[in-house]
């Protein structure tokens, strides 16, 4: 049989005498006789019972709770530094200052009066008896009068027959003008003239007032009378 520690002995007697069970007195010492030996395990379920009852006290001597680790001298907290949100707003448009309007309304106008001022004139000049020699051959002159003047429809305009007939120039731009409706039935051109007047006028000649500009028809009655 195992040996009981002494101190485990010894409390289990305080406790029985608390209880009021008795067992007081001095330990028992190591049998030494038979019946010593015979009578010990009687006791030793009592002794026993009481011993496993007490694990609580033996537990609360030995356990203990692990000490805190003190803290380190000089030690201090981390800090934690938190930077404010920064947001770019967006950029207010700037107003146009009041004395920069005048410039601007007035800059087309000085766009212009700098290329009239500044650009290339290339101003071409037509030859009036060029001009007229295609009027002449395009605007229907030549199907009547004859591609030389020579007469067909129209009465001759060769030799200087039209300056016989028109003296003056500006009587033949009338005529052009207007053609020959004003005068159907009628004479026409200088009474002067050597022959008499031609006519009556047929009123066939179309009016070139409305389809050729005062430069074609000066340029056309110019080349019937210089170049015919």
């Amino acid at each position: 049989m195992t040996d009981v520690p002494e101190h485990l002995l010894r409390r289990s007697r305080e406790r029985r005498e608390a209880l009021g069970l008795g067992g007081g007195g001095a330990p028992p010492t190591a049998p030494e006789e038979a019946p010593a030996q015979a009578a010990a395990p009687t006791e030793a379920p009592a002794e026993a019972s009481t011993e496993v009852a007490e694990p609580a006290e033996v537990g609360t001597d030995v356990a203990e709770a692990p000490a805190a680790a003190p803290a380190r001298p000089g030690a201090r907290p981390a800090t934690i530094t938190v930077e404010p949100a920064v947001y770019a707003l967006p950029e207010t448009p700037r107003r146009v200052p009041i004395w920069m309007m005048p410039v601007l309304v007035g800059l087309p106008f000085w766009a212009i009066v700098y290329m009239g001022a500044f650009s290339s004139h290339v101003k071409t000049t037509v030859n009036p008896l060029v001009l007229g020699q295609q009027v002449y051959n395009t605007a229907g002159c030549a199907g009547c009068h004859g591609p030389s003047g020579g007469g067909g429809v129209g009465p001759k305009l060769h030799g200087g027959e039209a300056k016989l007939t028109f003296p003056n120039v500006a009587d033949q731009i009338s005529w052009v003008k207007t053609g020959s409706a004003p005068f159907a039935g009628k004479l026409y051109g200088d009474p002067k003239r050597t022959g008499g007047q031609h006519g009556p006028a047929k009123g066939v000649m179309p009016a070139f007032g409305g389809t050729l500009s005062d430069e074609q028809i000066n340029a056309v009655v110019r080349y019937e009378r210089l170049q015919l």
